[in-house]
């Protein structure tokens, strides 16, 4: 549990949140309904919980309210968020600020960071999987050099064990795009064998739902077009992505002075931010584990975020 103290703003950071019983995949690591609506009843009775313009208005003014505060955020666009967040935000009077991944919408497809939680929620046996994963990389010409570099993946992660993350960075980043394409295809067909264009319409929310829960007081920010690694592009790459995924909003017509962005697996570097100042986005959000103090309130597009689990 985070020890929170006043003149500070924690910016929490939500994924997948189901019920237990409605649940198509149990073995997702993701927060209980019930354990969310216990959330919010805490921040509601401890904290100022702002709305994307107040956080702005903070940032702006440079001034942090005394009381403890907290700007809640939820990644991905899954339609948890429009099932369960939606609706218990807006009974309790509350704005949350909302990050889809422009893809999943356009195309209905699933993102690649998806499709690995899915396998991994599917098959639990991590040697079994690096072994498949071994199997078809040794097939390859460049095999040796690909293989012997494998040791620089950093492998610490607060959540999950070393093959785990092993398995991810190679599928999420680390083989060249291609092969690791043509190994998570398989690899998915074998072990989860959803029609991906099926899945998608129910994994994520859909323009209407973003319309409606838009109307209803939720404010939206970029989470990049294909959800890429930001600080692994070149700056070419960086800016489309970031310019399709603002033109998105900008299409649906609920994007303003106040748009942010939040960086997909928390990826970002100087190129990244210069392209966001130059589309005049107002702040970005990281996965660096802090709250928002006087030190740090410059620094508009490094903003810490705390994970909702630090709030258990």
């Amino acid at each position: 549990m985070v020890r929170t103290k006043l003149h500070n703003v924690y910016i929490i950071m939500y994924h997948y949140i189901k019920e237990k019983k409605n649940n198509d995949f149990p073995n997702l690591n993701y927060l209980e309904f019930k354990e969310f609506r216990r959330q919010i009843n805490f921040f509601k009775k401890k904290f100022n919980i702002l709305d994307n313009n107040q956080f702005c208005e903070i940032l702006y003014s440079k001034k942090i309210p005394k009381k403890k505060s907290v700007l809640l955020t939820f990644d991905d666009g899954y339609y948890d968020h429009y099932n369960y967040v939606y609706p218990e935000l807006v009974r309790n009077k509350i704005s949350g600020l909302f990050y889809p991944t422009v893809e999943t919408i356009e195309n209905n497809v699933l993102l690649d960071v998806n499709k690995i939680q899915l396998i991994l929620e599917k098959e639990k046996n991590r040697d079994k999987l690096l072994e498949n994963i071994f199997k078809l990389i040794h097939d390859l010409k460049n095999k040796k050099k690909i293989i012997s570099n494998i040791s620089k993946i950093k492998l610490e992660s607060r959540w999950d064990d070393k093959k785990t993350v092993l398995i991810k960075r190679l599928l999420q980043y680390y083989l060249p795009k291609n092969i690791r394409n043509l190994i998570l295809e398989k690899l998915y067909n074998e072990i989860v064998s959803i029609d991906e264009e099926i899945l998608s319409k129910t994994f994520y929310i859909n323009k209407k739902h973003i319309q409606e829960m838009h109307s209803n007081g939720m404010t939206f920010g970029g989470h990049g077009h294909k959800h890429f690694w930001l600080g692994k592009l070149n700056s070419v790459d960086q800016e489309k992505d970031i310019k399709k995924t603002i033109n998105f909003f900008k299409k649906l017509k609920i994007y303003n002075n106040n748009f942010s962005f939040c960086y997909p697996y928390g990826s970002f570097n100087n190129h990244t931010i210069k392209i966001l100042k130059k589309f005049k986005v107002s702040f970005a959000l990281t996965t660096n584990k802090n709250s928002l103090t006087k030190r740090n309130l410059k620094e508009r597009f490094v903003i810490p975020r705390f994970d909702t689990n630090d709030f258990k």
